[in-house]
């Protein structure tokens, strides 16, 4: 045979189809490699490279034609393939890989399953596994490298969702099945997108435990949904103070800092009061707490640390509550005020780059990058508004006072 790169890339028009050589033991293997109309992957082992590639050329003439029937088998040929098949159904293996399988049993001594380690180019044998099985797998992965529990969370709601609706082995799943089952979701684009990069982190997986096909295509063919920025919404400074003038005492340093700090909701929950600096004028959010994992010091705000002096302490939790958003409904029912979804962090970074006009120190306050903060947040808020937000100072007489909780009007 002459020199032959591998892989070969057989191709007409846009149908492609790809020949691998697949070497046993010293034993020539040859599979060829392609995806139907519907996203499945066939393959087909041969023992000779000539026969390989006149199967290659066949195939992608009658992918080129349209044609969906790429195998013809007629009398015997057709007997010993159902019986093949039939025999398989219950074992969960499709019949090339019982082939490939049988074969290196064959020439393996002692019937090993004949791929060494440090073989070149040995196609490994797919390991049928279900979705669900993955999915935990991943999970105890992800938690064994230490990723938060917020992040564990999102993923095992996600995961979970997806396994229950494309139950089976893993790598029985194709593109148009991952697509139609995020396009059966009915949510927004934004949320859909994130479904999508969590299947695509599972199928990274399997592929790398050997469950699916190094060449399984993952969510790389499935187009992003498209969305439209939402407008920010921010609190005004008078609704601010009407929030802060009808909070429970235990809930207002995390109010507080939430508005003229902008720490996120989940980073509020972990937030300890011995990363408040008060004297050295800075919150440290450990890398341990981020959301994206990277240390950050935002500066206290002059009316922050009028709020929090009289409230701080040298140790715990900044906040007792382990569900805020709950609170925070129940702040806004009772003091009449519509509270917005992500309102304090919103509402800091809009009045912090009205304040000091310098997107890229705000995106390092905020654990954002510079490009989100000048699209979502750049002239959002006047100047003005900036100065009465970061005004909003609790009563003088709460220093002598804690718990008679008052807030002066903003000037």
């Amino acid at each position: 045979m002459k020199r032959v790169r591998f892989p070969v890339r057989v191709k007409r028009g846009s149908s492609v189809v790809s020949i691998y050589k697949t070497p046993t033991r010293g034993y020539p293997l040859f599979t060829v490699v392609h995806y139907d109309a519907e996203g499945r992957r066939s393959r087909r082992v041969f023992a000779d490279y000539d026969q390989a590639r006149h199967a290659a050329d066949e195939t992608v003439l009658n992918l080129a034609g349209g044609k969906s029937d790429m195998l013809t088998l007629t009398g015997q040929e057709l007997l010993i393939y159902r019986r093949a098949t039939e025999a398989l159904k219950d074992a969960g293996v499709s019949l090339d890989v019982a082939a490939i399988q049988f074969v290196q049993s064959v020439r393996t001594p002692n019937g090993g399953n004949g791929v060494g380690a440090g073989a070149p180019g040995v196609q490994p044998v797919i390991t049928p596994k279900p979705v669900a099985e993955v999915v935990e797998e991943l999970l105890a992965s992800k938690r064994a490298k230490g990723r938060s529990a917020l992040y564990l969370t999102d993923l095992r709601i996600r995961l979970t969702r997806f396994a229950e609706a494309v139950p089976g082995p893993i790598h029985e799943i194709t593109t148009s099945r991952i697509d139609d089952f995020l396009k059966s979701l009915g949510i927004a684009a934004r949320s859909q997108n994130n479904f999508r990069s969590s299947i695509g982190t599972l199928l990274k997986f399997a592929k790398a435990k050997g469950y699916l096909d190094k060449d399984h295509p993952g969510v790389t063919l499935i187009e992003k949904a498209s969305h439209v920025d939402k407008e920010v919404l921010v609190f005004t400074p008078e609704e601010i103070t009407t929030l802060l003038n009808g909070a429970k005492r235990e809930l207002v340093p995390a109010l507080a800092i939430g508005a003229f700090a902008g720490v996120r909701s989940q980073e509020l929950k972990r937030l300890e009061w011995d990363n408040i600096r008060l004297r050295e004028g800075h919150i440290e959010i450990t890398s341990a707490s981020s959301k994206t994992r990277i240390r950050r010091l935002i500066p206290i705000q002059r009316n922050l640390k009028a709020w929090l002096l009289p409230l701080s302490r040298d140790c715990g939790p900044v906040t007792p509550f382990a569900n805020l958003a709950l609170q925070f409904a129940k702040l806004a029912r009772k003091t009449g005020v519509r509270w917005k979804k992500n309102g304090l962090r919103h509402s800091f970074i809009s009045y912090r780059v009205g304040q000091i006009n310098d997107v890229a120190a705000v995106s390092l306050e905020a654990g954002n990058s510079p490009q989100v903060v000048a699209r979502h947040y750049l002239k959002c808020v006047t100047g003005a508004a900036s100065r009465a937000w970061f005004n909003v100072m609790p009563h003088p007489g709460v220093a002598k006072h804690p718990k008679a909780i008052r807030v002066q009007q903003p000037r």
